[in-house]
């Protein structure tokens, strides 16, 4: 065989040995991304802080853009970042009640909830028939993941459609960071304390926050990391309840998008567990919840209100030209 001839030979040969794309290594990142999650959690417990919940999304989406052309990773940081800044400002609320003079409110949420259940606070209510130090029952650890879910379900929600609708997970982030926006809002210019706080002040019966009670029988590393997280929470941070306007959000950014009919009531099922959850366990008045409810209403309206007004008023599709027509549809 002559030079010439073993030089082309090689040439036709090579592309054999070499990865066809870096994609063939989605499985093994996504592996070991995977090992390295469960030995994590082995070691410190469920990660159930937003922080970490969200540094692990994005370690599962920059597996998943493994392969992609590069500019996909930088839009990773630059889809992500407005969620991480308004989370970082909401750790910076903590101590915003004190540096603005305004007062830490009571006494608004007390009566608002004894005039709307004749007398009763719900909080005392439900501690007196459901709340025993000595023993944890299983309504207990129900309360406790469905407590959790909060700092997981939205931000996991947000990473599938990032990958698999680009268009849905924008709509979704728009609406979660307005509504943590509109809430971060709500808590400088009124800070209020919830049920737990006023009953140390004596302002109610006792009331015990018990939210991270059901990790005392699932796992010690994540009992630990969720009392920490619930330290460096802004504790006058009760009005409006977060917890349930996210869990409301999906689960009306959810109701168009499930197929099946009859399984779209079911969806409700989440916020009102949740809403129930928060006062059984002293986190929230009924008011913070319902203001909750409202909050996620009132933002998934106006942005689905100004998504149709822009889309009624975009050229016909059948006018552009084919990459005309992708940029328009994917914004």
């Amino acid at each position: 065989m002559s030079t010439g001839e073993f030089s082309e030979t090689r040439a036709e040969q090579a592309p054999e040995f070499r990865f066809s794309s870096w994609a063939v290594l989605r499985p093994y990142a996504f592996g070991l991304y995977f090992v390295g999650l469960i030995l994590w959690t082995a070691t410190y417990g469920i990660p159930v802080q937003r922080e970490l919940v969200i540094l692990w999304t994005c370690g599962a989406l920059a597996c998943a853009s493994i392969g992609r052309p590069p500019r996909e990773i930088v839009q990773l940081v630059i889809d992500w970042l407005p969620i991480v800044a308004v989370l970082w400002v909401y750790d910076l609320t903590r101590g915003a009640a004190d540096s603005t003079g305004i007062g830490v409110h009571y006494l608004p949420m007390i009566d608002f909830d004894k005039f709307v259940f004749g007398g009763e606070v719900p909080t005392e209510w439900l501690q007196d028939r459901l709340y025993d130090p000595g023993v944890v029952h299983w309504w207990d650890v129900l309360f406790t993941f469905t407590y959790t879910s909060y700092f997981i379900v939205p931000f996991a929600l947000a990473g599938y459609w990032w990958v698999r609708d680009r268009l849905a997970f924008k709509r979704f982030t728009r609406r979660l960071v307005t509504l943590a926006l509109a809430g971060l809002a709500t808590y400088i210019l009124f800070p209020a304390a919830p049920p737990w706080m006023a009953g140390e002040m004596g302002l109610i019966g006792e009331v015990h926050r018990s939210t991270g009670k059901g990790w005392e029988v699932i796992s010690v590393g994540t009992a630990s990391l969720f009392s920490k997280g619930q330290a460096s929470s802004n504790l006058v941070a009760a009005v409006p309840s977060l917890h349930t306007a996210f869990v409301t959000l999906v689960a009306l950014f959810l109701w168009g998008r499930v197929r099946r009919r009859w399984l779209r009531p079911l969806l409700l099922l989440y916020p009102l567990l949740m809403g129930l959850t928060l006062m059984a366990t002293g986190e929230h008045w009924f008011f913070d919840v319902l203001l909750g409810w409202i909050y996620a209403g009132v933002v998934m309206a106006a942005w689905s209100l100004w998504e149709y007004r822009r889309e009624a008023h975009l050229p016909s599709p059948k006018l552009l030209p084919p990459a005309a027509v992708s940029n328009s549809v994917h914004e």
